[in-house]
């Protein structure tokens, strides 16, 4: 199986940002709250990067 080599790029900073706004957004919207918006935005920065390394 071929192994691929993960690189932190810009790809990789843009899905994380673009994953905190959303989730933290939504967060906000539907459960208010600072720390409720804060611990979704993380998870979306997470799983924003996460996905970002194979983009």
């Amino acid at each position: 199986m071929a192994e691929k080599e993960f690189e932190i790029t810009t790809n990789t900073y843009i899905f994380a940002g673009v994953g905190a706004v959303l989730l933290g957004g939504l967060a906000a919207a539907a459960l208010g709250g600072m720390q409720n918006t804060i611990a979704a935005g993380v998870v979306g920065a997470l799983a924003g990067g996460c996905l970002g390394l194979f983009f």
